[in-house]
């Protein structure tokens, strides 16, 4: 009986979430960078998949986490915008949050027996019932807000599951955050696990270890360019530091690790780069959506794939409950797919699609993608068309001379669009100018540093 009670608990795989924050799509080696070497992270996708057209379902912070742990589309439950949204008296900050009738990853896995813990960038509620220890994870280290200053001692506004973490002990932010990581999974080896990483790096403000950054300004035209490459230097070092934990443990095979990162490059703020693809964060062109994404599980999944069909974050979800052998609520819609057959299973499934149509809107925009077609609508109500089979940069606009495909995907996406819920919060108005502005690649070339 022993023996058949170790096997099963075997079988279950460890789980690790690690989420960056407002990189850009072309700013780690695997996807193509020269000058952001990120051998650690790009050994997750060369030690299992990487899909080249992987995106998550918002882009912007906030609504993208929601997405990403509930595996529902955030608009579906009112999320849709990012926080704190624009003031309302008639929108009260008890409500400004990830709704609580709504379940995580975590609250499922710690359901069935797994620890549970948070480090890093929360960003889903202030309030006391939207804090991660009620939302499914026994431990929290981080902030709750949407970001912190990052070099030693002037971090602001840390805790550690409700008590406030003295900064002046902290080193460089990122560098605290993957300690954390490590000690969690050394204390919890014996046990099945699930790790949320959300690291805040490479968000503004943008500060680097002044030893990376002293080198990195050996190989950029502009300061703020190096200064992207050392924050991402030190997120790939400790991204690094948890993989060696994982190995020097001996939990690195039945352990389903997942890399990716909140949504397209902030730029021009971060001094990021989304080459070759249009738009920033903020937008549903590509730029804004569409993200480096990896997953490894040397138990069970192929090594040094690239899969080019299109995933999305709302993925993660059932993958993870499915190899935890986690049977998926039923009192609810889950918009994700379990991506293992996918990776795993003969030709048929080779020939299938994980999703017929993807889905994004945030605020007054909003974009579908079916098959190679994406139907993108501004914010100032322009409809573009395009074939992303040879046109991933999105340059040529095919509406008009496409008139059957545009109206198809424009009657699927409003079909979409009256299934959701009001947004509970909103943006202000003022951000609209500011979001059409990154639908122009024009402005967005001149945000580009080198």
């Amino acid at each position: 009986m022993l023996l058949a009670l170790l096997s099963k608990q075997e079988a279950k795989p460890n789980v690790v979430i690690i989420f960056t924050d407002d990189a850009g799509y072309a700013d780690f080696s695997f996807q193509g960078s020269k000058t952001h070497l990120t051998p650690h992270i790009d050994s997750i996708a060369i030690h299992g998949t990487q899909f080249t057209n992987g995106y998550v379902s918002a882009s912007v912070c906030s609504p993208s986490r929601a997405g990403l742990l509930t595996g529902r589309y955030q608009q579906r439950f009112g999320h849709e915008s990012n926080l704190p949204g624009a003031k309302d008296k008639a929108v009260p900050d008890s409500i400004r949050g990830l709704p609580v009738s709504e379940l995580t990853i975590a609250d499922l896995l710690k359901g069935n027996g797994y620890a549970t813990g948070m480090i890093g960038k929360w960003h889903l509620g202030m309030e006391p019932q939207f804090h991660p220890t009620q939302r499914g994870f026994g431990e929290f280290f981080g902030m709750l807000n949407g970001g912190s200053p990052y070099h030693p001692g002037a971090a602001k506004n840390i805790e550690c599951s409700y008590k406030e973490v003295d900064s002046v002990k902290l080193p460089y932010l990122t560098d605290a955050f993957g300690d954390e990581a490590v000690d969690f999974v050394t204390r919890h080896k014996a046990e099945q696990f699930f790790l949320y990483l959300s690291f805040n790096a490479p968000h503004t403000p943008m500060h680097a270890r002044p030893d990376y950054l002293a080198e990195a300004k050996t190989h950029f035209k502009t300061e703020s360019r190096a200064v992207n490459a050392a924050m991402t230097r030190s997120l790939d070092e400790n991204v690094g530091k948890v993989l060696d934990a994982l190995k020097r443990e001996g939990l690195t095979d039945n352990t389903l690790i997942f890399f990716l990162n909140d949504n397209g490059g902030a730029m021009p703020y971060n001094a990021s780069l989304n080459a070759p693809l249009r738009g920033t964060k903020g937008t549903c062109l590509e730029g804004g959506i569409r993200v480096p994404f990896s997953v490894q599980w040397p138990a069970k999944l192929p090594k040094g794939r690239v899969e080019s069909r299109p995933v999305i974050s709302l993925d993660i979800l059932p993958t993870i409950m499915s190899a935890a052998g986690i049977t998926l609520p039923t009192d609810r819609v889950f918009d994700g797919v379990n991506l293992a057959p996918f990776l795993t299973n003969g030709w048929a499934w080779q020939t299938l699609e994980p999703h017929p149509t993807l889905f994004w809107k945030l605020n007054w925009a909003a974009a579908i993608r079916k098959g190679d077609w994406k139907l993108v609508r501004t914010p100032d109500d322009q409809h573009w068309l395009f074939n992303l089979s040879i046109d991933s940069a999105e340059k040529k606009d095919l509406f008009e001379s496409e008139p059957k495909i545009a109206k198809e995907l424009l009657a699927e996406l409003q079909d979409w669009e009256s299934q959701l819920m009001d947004p509970i919060w909103t943006t202000s108005p003022q951000w609209r100018k500011h979001s059409l502005q990154r639908y122009s690649q024009e402005a967005v070339n001149g945000f580009q540093k080198n």
